[in-house]
C-alpha cells in the first residue's frame, strides 16, 4: 500500500474512534507535532511506536507497516523557464527519488544538507561534445524523532 494511501486510512480511523492526536503522542512519549507528522505520512516510527498506535486505532498490520517505512517528504512545485534551471530540475523530477532512495539506503532516514554543503562543476572534453559534471557533496543529516 501506498504511503499516502495509507495516510489517509490512518487519519480516517482517528477521525472514526474520536482520538485525539495528544493521546497519540503520550501513548508513544513522542512530541504532538512529530507524531501528526509521522501519521500523515511525513515521518517514520519505530516497531514500539508504531505498534502501540496500530494497537489503539486497530489498525491492519499493512497499516502499522506503513508507519515504519520513510516517506518521500515533499515534491518540486515551481517550474523554472531558464533553460539551465529547468534541466536541473527535469533532473531532479527523473531521479531525484531514485537518489533519495540511495541516500536512505546507505545512510538511513535522513536528508543531505543544503547548509553544510559543497558543489563543483567540471567540464569534461568528449568526442560527442563537452559535458557537464556537477559534484554534490552535502553532510548527511538524520531526521530526529522529537
Amino acid at each position: 500500500m501506498d504511503k499516502k494511501t495509507a495516510a489517509e486510512l490512518i487519519i480516517q480511523s482517528i477521525k472514526n474512534k474520536k482520538i485525539k492526536f495528544q493521546d497519540l503522542a503520550d501513548a508513544t512519549g513522542s512530541s504532538l507535532i512529530f507524531t501528526i507528522h509521522a501519521l500523515h505520512g511525513q515521518a517514520t516510527l519505530d516497531q514500539k511506536d508504531a505498534e502501540k498506535i496500530g494497537e489503539i486505532l486497530s489498525l491492519a498490520p499493512e497499516l502499522v507497516a506503513s508507519l515504519q517505512e520513510i516517506p518521500l517528504r515533499s515534491a518540486l512545485q515551481a517550474i523554472p523557464t531558464d533553460p539551465t534551471l529547468y534541466r536541473l530540475v527535469e533532473m531532479m523530477q527523473n531521479y531525484g527519488p531514485d537518489i533519495k532512495a540511495a541516500i536512505n539506503e546507505l545512510f538511513g532516514d535522513g536528508a543531505m544538507s543544503g547548509i553544510d554543503f559543497k558543489i563543483d562543476i567540471e567540464k569534461v572534453e568528449s568526442p560527442n561534445g563537452a559535458r557537464v559534471k556537477l559534484i554534490l557533496d552535502g553532510k548527511f543529516l538524520p531526521f530526529n524523532k522529537f
